[in-house]
């Protein structure tokens, strides 16, 4: 009964998927999913409207150079009672007035509006580009870390089953009067460890379950059809230089973030202008009857140049201009550590890159002789010339030197893909994966 809780334990550890593929099994295409993921993820709808919000504004800011048409018009009682000569009236009085006004010259001002919004718009479709390209590689690593954790359980569950094994073997032998019971002891300390293991990395790929369903929408139903991509390594810069070069040119959040620049220079300019005058060219015509007192019908027409300059006397305009030009200095100075921000996080993901393609190949390696070692030892155990021990140090130290393998390997490609976005240069066509044998 023991042994058969055991086995119900391991086979009930969360009901993934790890079964051999079928011709049943829905194949999960990966560039299929990423497409459908920066078309359709939410935040990417958000950053298209806003793109959407930023052409109308522009629109908007552009009718500043065309003449406005005002259109008035009144109908109602009028009773006029006049102190001294004439005669009070009592009238329904009805007038419509229809005036163009053309702006002459704002000394700028609406130059400087229209290009703000036009700088506006240009931020919006970087900000759109900087979520695409922030979402890829979200995606990417949500995808790549599902394989990692897939991988540590199947060598958790392995290890477990072999573990059980071994602890089954043992139990026998004493039984059998030919063993000794501090070995299955010994066996039963390594398979509680195993199973907690297990455990482990189970919640492991929950937490990485949660992160693919947020960025995908859904969770595979078979995690055997994930692969991994192929290596990019190869076509990265060859030198630090080379990548810090590249960022800073390319990088989506400093394309964007040098327009915040733009926006807050064109700023002043818009202060600037608010300090002059606006003149304008003014055609109106209206018609009365039984209006302002005067029976009868009325005709009126005019075209003037109306000449307006609103100064408050304490020159608060002027501390408005001032106040624009610190902005502005406020968000180069930002920039300036945003730049350097994002320098020192691509020598970290450089310097992170370069440590996990060296420990990828030395932990491959120790994965492959530690599987020697243990097949060498469950031999020599059969044969009496190792104990128990060795054979379970062994179990173990295969388990975690394969988990170790396929996270070096995978911080490699997360690494690569990091780095390749910092210098925005991170697209689906990046993107290739590894052929199944």
């Amino acid at each position: 009964m023991k042994y058969i809780l055991i086995i119900l334990l391991i086979l009930s550890f969360k009901n993934y998927t790890f079964s051999q593929d079928t011709g049943d099994d829905k194949l999960f295409d990966l560039r299929d999913s990423l497409e459908s993921v920066i078309k359709n993820h939410k935040i990417i709808s958000a950053s298209q409207i806003d793109s959407k919000a930023a052409k109308l504004r522009l629109k908007q800011a552009k009718g500043g150079y065309f003449p406005s048409l005002d259109v008035t018009a009144n109908y109602g009682h009028e009773n006029i009672i006049k102190y001294g000569p004439g005669n009070n009236t009592q009238l329904m009085a009805r007038d419509a007035t229809a005036k163009i006004t053309q702006t002459i010259t704002d000394f700028g001002l609406t130059d400087s509006t229209v290009k703000t919004s036009e700088l506006g718009l240009k931020q919006s479709l970087a900000m759109e580009r900087q979520v695409k390209n922030d979402l890829l590689l979200r995606a990417l690593t949500a995808y790549l870390r599902v394989i990692q954790s897939r991988e540590s359980v199947r060598y958790a569950v392995q290890s477990v089953a072999n573990i059980k094994k071994q602890t089954e073997l043992e139990d026998a032998a004493v039984s059998a009067g030919g063993g000794l019971t501090s070995d299955v002891l010994q066996a039963k300390t390594q398979l509680a460890g195993a199973q907690a293991r297990l455990i482990q990395f189970e919640g492991v790929l929950d937490a990485a379950r949660h992160e693919f369903e947020y960025v995908f929408g859904f969770f595979p139903e078979n995690l055997n059809n994930l692969q991994l991509t192929k290596s990019i390594y190869d076509e990265l810069p060859k030198t630090i230089d080379e990548a810090v070069e590249s960022t800073i040119k390319n990088n989506p959040s400093l394309i964007a973030a040098r327009i915040t620049e733009d926006i807050g220079k064109e700023a002043i300019n818009t202060a600037r202008s608010s300090l002059f005058p606006t003149i304008k060219g003014i055609l109106s015509h209206s018609e009365k009857q039984d209006f302002g007192g005067i029976v009868g019908f009325k005709r009126e027409s005019s075209a003037k140049i109306d000449f307006s300059y609103p100064l408050n006397l304490s020159l608060s305009e002027y501390a408005g201009k001032d106040a624009a030009v610190e902005s502005y200095l406020a968000t180069s100075t930002r920039i300036r550590d945003q730049e350097n921000m994002i320098k020192q996080m691509l020598r970290t993901t450089w310097d992170g890159l370069d440590t996990a393609q060296k420990n990828a190949q030395f932990l491959t390696n120790q994965a492959r002789i530690s599987g020697e070692f243990l097949e060498l030892a469950r031999k020599e155990r059969q044969a009496g010339n190792r104990t128990l021990l060795d054979v379970l140090g062994g179990e173990t130290a295969l388990i975690n030197a394969q988990a170790d393998a396929i996270a070096a390997k995978i911080e490699v490609l997360i690494n690569s893909y990091t780095l390749l976005s910092l210098m925005g240069g991170l697209t689906l066509d990046s993107i290739e994966l590894v052929e199944k044998e």
